[in-house]
């Protein structure tokens, strides 16, 4: 299964990172009883295994087994030119940790969902599979719990993992979407579609590729994979069949009622028709999938009810950092025209065409804060007028708000804060800026008599 010997005991293995993907492979490492040394940037305090700097000649190191690389390491790091110069294999934390599981094995990718999907896949097993475990790029990493006797895993799978990983032999594998995202990293879209389809065992008969229907046509079908492929998607002909209005999902297994599902918008209902496949291919029965589908409660800050203040209910979408996230959350939103739009952080390398098309149909106020103000600004304005607010960070931007709320300049009946932007000019991640956003919800509540 593992391109490496799984048997390590005393044997030399560098860790190429010191994230939390490179700290769990240390970890197992020393459970596995080999001798792990970390390669970072700067030392880990917590770290008692020999720390090596990012300059470190390998041939110093000799003999080393293996290198175990992060997946935010770029795949042109000096350490892995020399590993490759040297013949010594170098694998993913994620193909590291493949290599110990012998559980049932699912993983999920896309530009957009894909952590809400694995979630939600994980727990529409939950009845059939007890036990079972999300993790990978949400929750734990892979190696804090591959080698436990868990019955089912579901992985979030970036594409920064995937393009690090050989053959994953995943028994399911999911790919949602596909949109402009990383080309920093990855140059192209054609290339970000190489690493994400990474994921997919093609050859084997045995494994299940659940897709969007849009998707397959337009470059699945072009691998011709000899693996089982389930597509989902409105139209008729697919192996789930989304009919929005009804608020079902059919497949051929059973009529599946979402009325109950508690995420709104029609592209959760495309993740949960892609969960659904998924876990019937995986072996869930229908009945314990349906009576599952209600109590799924979705993720922090992906379009979660931040609550009320001044009678407008308040929607944190933070985990949108780019365009093609925000557009779908916000596609099937209703009364567009008495809701705020809250933009802002740093663009990706997306164009802002969609941004525009999306806004000319209609919105009634939008927020721009951070680096996007430079960038969109300008050409937003021309569309909204006197309804779009720019400002240099959230919280100036949310005054703006709440002075309009209470002199009747703006009469609102939703915010929701999708910012279709990387967090990074301000915040550390998009859970920081989230916890913020929810914080001067909170702030706004309470100052209410």
């Amino acid at each position: 299964m593992a391109n490496f010997p799984t048997s390590l005991l005393g044997q030399r293995v560098l860790v190429l990172g010191g994230g939390v993907s490179g700290m769990a492979a240390l970890r197992l490492l020393r459970e596995r009883q080999a001798i792990p040394l970390l390669c970072n940037s700067e030392p880990v305090p917590s770290v008692a295994e020999t720390f090596v700097k990012e300059d470190v000649s390998l041939a110093s190191l000799l003999p080393l087994a293996l290198v175990v690389k992060s997946p935010g390491v770029s795949p042109g790091h000096a350490v892995i030119k020399q590993a490759h110069s040297l013949m010594i294999p170098v694998v993913s934390e994620v193909e590291f940790a493949r290599g110990f599981f012998t559980g049932k094995l699912l993983g999920i990718t896309g530009t957009d969902g894909k952590s809400t999907t694995t979630a939600l896949t994980c727990h529409l097993l939950s009845k059939d599979f007890p036990g079972a475990t999300a993790g990978g790029n949400i929750g734990h990493a892979f190696s804090e719990f591959c080698t436990k006797p868990i019955p089912l895993a579901v992985l979030e799978l970036s594409s920064y993992q995937l393009q690090d990983s050989g053959p994953l032999q995943l028994d399911v594998s999911v790919i949602l979407n596909l949109a402009p995202d990383h080309l920093e990293r990855h140059g192209t879209l054609d290339e970000y579609f190489s690493a994400k389809s990474r994921i997919i065992d093609r050859n084997n008969p045995r494994h299940t590729l659940v897709v969007s229907s849009k998707l397959f046509r337009e470059r699945v079908q072009k691998l011709n994979c000899l693996c089982r492929v389930q597509t989902f998607g409105r139209e008729q002909g697919n192996d789930a069949i989304i009919l929005d209005e009804a608020r079902t999902i059919q497949t051929a297994q059973a009529l599946y009622d979402a009325k109950s599902f508690p995420l709104s918008g029609g592209h959760n209902l495309e993740n949960l028709s892609a969960a659904i496949l998924a876990a019937e291919a995986s072996g869930g029965k229908p009945v314990n999938i349906q009576s599952a589908i209600s109590s799924f409660t979705g993720l922090p800050h992906r379009f979660q009810n931040a609550g009320r203040a001044a009678g407008i209910s308040f929607i944190n979408d933070s985990k949108s950092t780019n365009l093609h996230s925000m557009l779908a959350g916000m596609s099937t939103w209703k009364d567009r025209k008495t809701t705020c739009l809250i933009l802002g952080g740093r663009p990706k390398s997306e164009s802002p065409e969609p941004l525009k098309d999306f806004l000319k149909a209609g919105m009634g106020w939008v927020i721009l804060f951070g680096e996007a103000r430079n960038i969109w600004g300008e050409e937003i304005s021309t569309i909204l007028g006197d309804r779009l607010i720019q400002a240099d960070t959230l919280e100036e931007g949310f005054a703006w708000l709440k002075n309009a709320i209470r002199t009747g300049r703006a009469k609102l009946q939703s915010v929701v804060f999708s910012p279709a932007c990387a967090s990074f000019d301000q915040y550390k991640n998009f859970e920081e800026r989230g916890e913020h956003f929810l914080s001067m919800v909170r702030r706004w509540a309470e100052e209410e008599p």
